[in-house]
């Protein structure tokens, strides 16, 4: 036999699987300590987010009834739309309800509504018009890919 190996390198696979891994440190006070105060770091940063999100919507919320009245109608009207426009159907109903809402808005929805409608139908239209085009190849394909010699019956 050759003695051009390293007996140290040349041991069984599972040592050299051992020598490859690097081993879990073990959980010692300082890193527990550490831990925590870095979750207790997190919590403060993450409450700190959450209470100015809340103050913020406090503020728009606060200032929302002086905003809408200093508004001039056709703004007014413009506003409304869009906030219901983006609301759900039972808020869109409650907004519905404000006081100082034009009656045009509901012109509006209804405008919006019907070329929403009409954009969806000319939709379905063009789908079924590609479809039928699509249908319309594919039946004309196998008939082409055929070879010459070759009968379709």
């Amino acid at each position: 036999m050759t003695h051009f190996l390293n007996a140290e390198f040349a041991a069984s696979k599972a040592s050299r699987k051992k020598r490859q891994q690097v081993e879990d440190l073990p959980d010692t006070a300082a890193t527990e300590k550490a831990m925590a105060t870095l979750r207790r770091s997190l919590g403060k940063q993450a409450k700190k987010a959450d209470n100015q999100d809340r103050l913020r919507t406090k503020a728009i919320n606060d200032t929302m009834p002086e905003f809408i009245a200093a508004m001039d109608e056709e703004v007014l009207a413009a506003f409304f739309f869009g906030l219901e426009r983006l609301a759900t159907a039972a808020n869109r109903r409650r907004i519905a309800t404000h006081p100082l809402r034009p009656e045009v808005v509901d012109e509006m929805h209804e405008e919006a509504d019907a070329e929403e409608a009409l954009a969806a139908e000319e939709e379905e239209r063009a789908a079924a018009k590609a479809a039928e085009r699509d249908g319309k190849a594919a039946k004309a394909m196998p008939e082409a890919d055929a070879p010459e010699g070759a009968s379709a019956s």
